[in-house]
């Protein structure tokens, strides 16, 4: 009995809340500040006024309207609270009952009341387990929460309005959604959703925690009407094709997560639940507008896919789940530049407008206009692509940038000149060879078998190529007329019969229901989203050892841009070679701008200096003879020479010179005969363009400079231009303009050699007898270490370069291109200007060069008109400058030749494996001048 009474006490209500009239007054609140429960007296049955509170609980809630659910949880627990009656002894149970005095085998004919059980762990988790007595608040159920909320000691709470749980988790549901209800709706003017009614509460929440739960809800509908303004605006601004599939990542992100979250809403019960399958969602969108914010700020498509490359990188070390939807939203983002690229390329047919010279550019590709003087010093413009840099993405390395314009720059070259290469016919090509797809590669797997299909494309378009010239000698076939789906049309030659089973075939395929595909997501972010919002499993063995993400790129683009580039450009440096006669024209150049040609330099010579030849000069009431004529420098009065005396004497000299490229070296190089009457580029003498102080300089016949309006002219032809840049035809200019000087200095020493009869004194012995020497040693080291050593380097080169693009096979050998090509044309001009003192930090050099030529020039003058010069050009003086000038120059040479050795300063030539440096060019030069160290300067 006294146990009864304690467990009783315990269970009891307690006495200030029964004093002060607690569970009356809960009722009436509960009653009264509900709006959506009311409590009609008129219909409800008759209440026992036993003063009982469970029997007045249960019989309210017996009637037509129930009771809320916080009246029949307590209602519940006073039913717990009373004390279970005693049965008495009448209604006991009269079976029989075996005693544990009784042998229980012996009482066969009695049943047990009690069969043995089963003991296990589950059972403690059945109703039955009876759970211990709460001594917390939040454990006593949600009527006694509600009730210590609305008590005096939370007064501030008390006018909250309490709304049913049910209706308030389907707005909030809504609200995720990012969607109006009849609690939350859309403010236009504040760019947010509003709570319509603030003072609301639900059975046994805080409103902390609810408020809690509201935010999340709120940062997902803003977010969601965020995503949505951001997709609509710029589908109507029109932007760069980034943002264009930006905004479609967006319109499959949203609707993706409100399916996910509306399937998922349908099963909720409580706020909890719906906190809990709301925050996967929040944390998705919330980072997906912090990124969209930040890419809208992004002017162009290459600042856009570039952050996002970046945030990529970011997103490496976050969730599973955000890192890779991060890299979808990148494929899907890039997948506009990627096609461009394809385009660009050749990997697919052009779409849209074709990108050609005449008409604007796109992406990283300019048409502008390329400007540069000719060799009569007009200035000429010519359309070209250009690669702008700025316009490439940041995860792109410059050389492989570069590649990507030159295969692009290549193939257009390859349809403008040769329109009947299988390389124009693109779609044909391709669908033959099936290129593999540009896209981004996360894991090792990808990247292998992108490897694996990047060598069989590139097997696969060498061989196509390859039977497509052949059979260009062969019969063309007549093409097929096709639809525009690719079906041949035959509707002639077909019987009734036949027509009549294939529309009702067509038919029947029509009227077939659709499948449930629709009901399936259709795109890799819907699938990824579906498949991961609410499952946290752990990263597979090749995400975890995924390459490093500053190789993602190169591992994604590099193989298939590598076996694009070895086809392209094999064939176009194949078809510079055969089809456009390179080697011809770099033969040509060499012949005459780099005095290659012996016949050349004789006859130029003659034409020039020669004074036993016949005036061209045109002289009133004198008939020009029929003879050789030339210009006879130092032999005349006048000078320059008139424009018709000087095509008179110098017909002939260039075509009848030329010598074609042997068969022995370059068999499929070899000019044509018929460019024996018409030089390769046109090539022809011509008049420099010179300012004014170069003119007067000109017009003394006597000076350095009195050849140097006499120049070349020549123009390769178009396909040839990427080769023969106008900067390398500048080059050859001015080394032809100096060896047209030197060419001239060995005639006068020469003359002066074989002349013994002017200057017969010591001073002019010594003069006639150095300067020789000088001259001849310089035009030594300039023809053979100068020119002839790099050049035959060049020239090696060149013909493995041929061979490597000519040959069958070795698709995997060192592949060059036009740009290859042009490089190495210019590097090894660089490397012969530097031997002839031609580079800007070799000015002080080549002045004293001009100023020794210039005395040798005031010696013959002064030998050939003794009296010309007065006493300032006596042999002994000029003999003096000149030794002065040697001593100078040979000073200038060793210190050039010590810091060049000392700093390690290379010239940037490299042809053949070979670099050549400043000084061992140098050091050749002081040991074929002096020697002896006869000109070394000794102190008294």
């Amino acid at each position: 009995m006294d146990d009864e009474q304690e467990i009783a006490n315990v269970f009891a209500i307690p006495d200030f809340w029964q004093s002060s009239g607690w569970l009356e007054q809960s009722l009436l609140e509960i009653n009264r500040g509900n709006p959506l429960f009311s409590l009609d007296l008129a219909d409800t049955p008759h209440i026992p006024a036993t003063g009982n509170e469970t029997e007045v609980l249960a019989h309210a809630g017996a009637g037509f309207f129930k009771l809320p659910l916080a009246l029949k949880e307590l209602t519940a627990q006073e039913a717990c609270l009373q004390p279970t009656p005693k049965l008495e002894d009448s209604e006991a149970n009269t079976k029989d009952v075996v005693t544990p005095d009784e042998d229980l085998w012996l009482a066969q004919d009695q049943s047990i009341d009690q069969p043995p059980e089963y003991k296990t762990w589950d059972e403690f988790d059945g109703v039955e387990h009876e759970q211990p007595p709460a001594i917390l608040i939040s454990e006593a159920g949600s009527a006694a929460f509600d009730a210590l909320i609305t008590s005096p000691e939370f007064s501030s709470r008390s006018n909250l309005e309490v709304v049913d749980e049910a209706a308030y988790v389907a707005c909030l549901i809504t609200l995720a959604l990012g969607r109006a209800s009849l609690l939350f709706s859309w403010d236009a003017a504040k760019k947010t959703f509003v709570k319509l009614v603030p003072h609301l509460r639900t059975s046994g929440l805080s409103v902390e925690s609810l408020e809690g739960v509201d935010r999340l809800c709120f940062d997902c509908a803003n977010a969601i009407k965020f995503l949505q303004l951001f997709s609509e605006r710029t589908y109507s601004a029109s932007p760069s094709p980034a943002k264009v599939a930006l905004a479609g990542v967006v319109d499959q992100l949203v609707p993706a997560i409100q399916a996910e979250l509306g399937v998922r809403g349908r099963r909720v019960r409580s706020i909890l639940q719906l906190q809990s399958i709301v925050q996967p969602v929040h944390s998705v969108l919330t980072y997906f507008r912090r990124l969209v914010e930040e890419l809208s700020r992004e002017r162009n498509d290459e600042g856009v896919l570039s952050r996002l490359f970046l945030e990529a990188h970011s997103a490496e070390y976050r969730n599973d789940l955000l890192r890779a939807a991060t890299r979808e939203v990148l494929r899907l983002v890039a997948k506009p530049w990627t096609d461009f690229v394809e385009e660009w390329i050749g990997l697919k047919a052009e779409e849209g407008i074709v990108i050609t010279k005449h008409g604007p550019g796109k992406s990283f590709v300019k048409v502008a206009d390329r400007m540069w003087i000719d060799d009569q010093g007009f200035e000429l413009e010519e359309s070209d692509f250009f690669l702008d840099e700025d316009k490439m993405p940041s995860f792109i390395a410059h050389d492989t940038g570069q590649a990507i314009f030159e295969i692009g720059r290549n193939l257009r070259f390859i349809k403008e000149h040769h329109p009947d290469h299988p390389l124009s016919q693109q779609s044909a090509l391709n669908t033959s060879a099936k290129p593999p797809k540009l896209e981004w590669r996360f894991d090792w797997n990808a990247i292998k078998q992108l490897e694996a299909d990047a060598r069989e494309y590139k097997a696969s378009l060498y061989r196509a190529i390859q039977d497509n010239l052949a059979k260009d000698g062969r019969e063309t076939r007549p093409r097929q007329t096709q639809g525009p789906l690719g079906f041949e049309l035959k509707f002639f030659g077909k019987s009734e019969d036949d027509i009549v089973a294939n529309v009702a075939a067509a038919m029947e395929q029509i009227n077939r229901p659709l499948g449930d595909n629709n009901l399936k997501p259709t795109n890799g972010l819907a699938r990824l989203l579906q498949s991961q919002l609410y499952q946290r499993g752990e990263a597979s063995v090749d995400e975890t050892f995924s390459p490093h993400w500053s190789l993602v790129p190169e591992l994604s683009f590099g193989p298939v841009i590598d076996a694009q580039a070895r086809i392209v450009n094999r064939e176009c440096v194949k078809l510079l070679f055969t089809a456009h006669h390179l080697r011809t024209h770099i033969a040509l150049l060499k012949q005459y701008y780099l005095f290659g040609n012996g016949l050349f330099c004789s006859r130029l010579s003659h034409a020039l200096f020669d004074p036993d030849l016949d005036t061209a000069e045109r002289k009133s009431g004198v008939a020009l003879s029929g003879g050789n004529m030339g210009l006879r420098l130092s032999g005349r009065d006048n000078w320059p020479p008139a424009s018709s005396e000087l095509r008179l004497a110098l017909m002939g000299v260039l075509s009848e010179s030329y010598e074609a490229p042997s068969n022995t070296d370059s068999p499929r190089s070899a000019a044509p005969r018929s460019y024996k009457s018409d030089l390769p580029g046109h090539l022809s003498f011509g008049v420099r363009d010179l300012a004014p102080e170069e003119i007067e300089r000109c017009m003394d016949q006597d000076s350095v400079e009195a050849l140097d309006f006499l120049r070349l002219s020549y123009k390769p032809p178009s396909p040839l231009r990427p080769v023969m840049t106008p900067m390398i035809l500048e080059k050859y200019d001015r080394i032809y303009k100096l060896l047209l000087r030197l060419i001239r200095m060995l005639y006068v020493v020469n003359q002066l050699s074989r002349d013994d009869t002017v200057c017969q004194s010591t001073a002019g012995l010594r003069f006639r007898i150095e300067s020789h020497h000088f001259v001849s040693q310089i035009a030594a080291h300039f023809f053979d270490t100068g020119i002839g050593a790099p050049w035959r380097r060049f020239e090696a080169w060149l013909n493995s370069a041929e061979a490597e693009s000519v040959q069958e096979e070795g698709l995997d050998a060192t592949t060059h291109s036009p740009d290859t090509l042009r490089d190495h044309h210019e590097q090894v001009l660089d490397e012969i200007m530097v031997a002839l003192f031609l580079r800007k930090r070799q000015l002080p050099v080549l002045k004293l060069l001009e100023d020794i030529f210039a005395l040798v020039l005031r010696f013959a003058k002064s030998c050939r008109v003794p009296e010309s010069g007065g006493e300032s050009e006596t042999p002994e003086k000029l003999y003096a400058s000149y030794k002065k000038k040697m001593q100078v120059f040979i000073t200038v040479c060793r210190g050039l030749s010590e810091n060049s050795s000392s700093s390690g300063q290379k010239s940037k030539t490299k042809i053949a494996g070979r670099t050549d440096d400043d000084s061992t060019t140098v050091d050749r030069l002081l040991l074929m001048l002096d020697m002896a160290g006869f000109y070394v300067k000794r102190e008294a």
